[in-house]
């Protein structure tokens, strides 16, 4: 069986409500499913807009509180529970107010970024590139141009070029 002081907000607003619309449930708690249905549906109706009080279906008095067939137990408050709940009500109603918080950035530390000097930089590259052409014409085969020239080779030939 569920208690009174269990029940979440909206559940103890079910039963506060049924309360209210019906003094015998009071004394004796026993509901029965129609009359639960028909109380709902009352209360649902009756709600104005979007400033009435919403009170859900009452599924999970169905299933905990279950007394016999079509008959169930109210979790009715003792005088307790009913400062409490209205306390929670209260509570729930007025809106809280946030506190303002400063956001605090971190600043990022400056990245110190080292340059070389582009003159000594353009001169090894420059050095490497002529130990490279070096290294090309001192492998290469020398030719001697005095020796043949291939357009009179091809004349001789009979190609004209």
């Amino acid at each position: 069986m569920l208690k009174f002081a269990n029940l979440s907000l909206s559940q103890k607003r079910f039963v506060v409500a049924v309360l209210e619309q019906n003094k015998q449930y009071k004394k004796d708690g026993r509901i029965t499913l129609k009359e639960c249905a028909a109380i709902y549906y009352t209360l649902r109706d009756s709600r104005t807009g979007a400033k009435g009080e919403k009170i859900g279906y009452p599924n999970w008095l169905f299933n905990k509180n279950k007394v016999e067939r079509g008959v169930y137990q109210l979790p009715l408050p003792t005088d307790a529970d009913m400062t409490a709940y209205q306390k929670e009500l209260s509570e729930k109603q007025t809106p809280k107010v946030a506190k303002a918080k400063a956001k605090v950035t971190k600043l990022q530390k400056a990245k110190t970024v080292k340059v070389k000097k582009q003159d000594v930089v353009a001169d090894k590259q420059e050095a490497i590139e002529t130990s490279r052409l070096q290294k090309i014409i001192n492998e290469s085969v020398e030719v001697d141009e005095d020796v043949e020239d291939f357009n009179q080779i091809l004349k001789e030939n009979g190609i004209e070029v």
